[in-house]
């Protein structure tokens, strides 16, 4: 982790230490934590472990931790002092650098995972998978939930069919793929929705089981292959959903 980011992340471990002190009512504590983990000042050093198959398949196992409440969390550190301060024991750890959202990727990629713990052994400040979500939904921008942006049967959006091109051939594919290896998923319809005068895909999706987990994994792959394209996630739960899939079939269905 470079310098100036253990700088950078000086600010965000103020903000925590202000809301762990004030029992999460500094208001102001609280917005400098979300505006530092959405905009990426904030760099965060995770342990891991690489495992030994072949160099082209080998994966980053990250560093797991217990808290109080005996469930596993992902640990993050805003500086090497903080995790060498945790490593007592001055054992050798190899750390990757992610910002917020890159982290946010792999703990929903793990259903296993709570969340996160930044600096466990000192500041011990969770964020919790609910958190992550809400923050991801953010980040996402065009993501919709029944309990985040609204989704009104009334809403002035148009539904289409979807351009086809080679965009949406590539995407369609990646996306079958990633659809066939998620059990929560039923069946998705593709189409294109014209919003306050943009032009987005929109993948309606009937799920089974919470959206934090389905739709943060099926948001990259559509960041992969949209090619820059925006995409919307839209919850077959939805109010608006009826009018998005009136008189198509889904593109996937298992």
């Amino acid at each position: 982790m470079a310098d100036y980011a253990e700088r950078a992340n000086e600010k965000f471990v103020e903000a925590i230490t202000k809301i762990k002190e004030s029992q999460g009512e500094d208001k102001e504590a609280n917005q400098a934590v979300t505006d530092m983990l959405l905009d990426g000042t904030a760099q965060f050093l995770m342990p891991v472990m690489i495992t030994d198959e072949p160099e082209k398949e080998r994966k980053l196992l990250y560093g797991v931790v217990s808290m109080k409440d005996k469930q596993p969390y992902y640990m993050m550190f805003t500086s090497r002092q903080k995790l060498k301060e945790w490593n007592k024991e001055g054992r050798k750890i190899k750390t990757v650098t992610h910002n917020f959202e890159e982290a946010a990727n792999k703990a929903f990629g793990d259903p296993r995972i709570f969340g996160f713990v930044v600096n466990p052994g000192s500041d011990n400040f969770i964020i919790a998978r609910s958190v992550i979500s809400e923050l991801l939904s953010k980040l996402n921008g065009k993501a919709f939930d029944l309990e985040g942006e609204k989704s009104r049967e009334d809403e002035d959006v148009t539904f289409q069919d979807v351009r086809e091109d080679e965009v949406t051939a590539e995407l369609k594919a990646a996306l079958t793929e990633a659809c066939k290896k998620n059990h929560n998923i039923i069946k998705v319809f593709f189409r294109d929705m014209i919003r306050k005068g943009h032009l987005d895909y929109v993948l309606i999706i009937d799920h089974i089981g919470p959206m934090d987990v389905t739709f943060p994994q099926i948001m990259e792959v559509c960041k992969a292959h949209s090619h820059g394209r925006s995409v919307a996630l839209l919850s077959a739960k939805a109010p608006i959903a009826p009018k998005a899939i009136k008189g198509v079939e889904p593109f996937f269905m298992k």
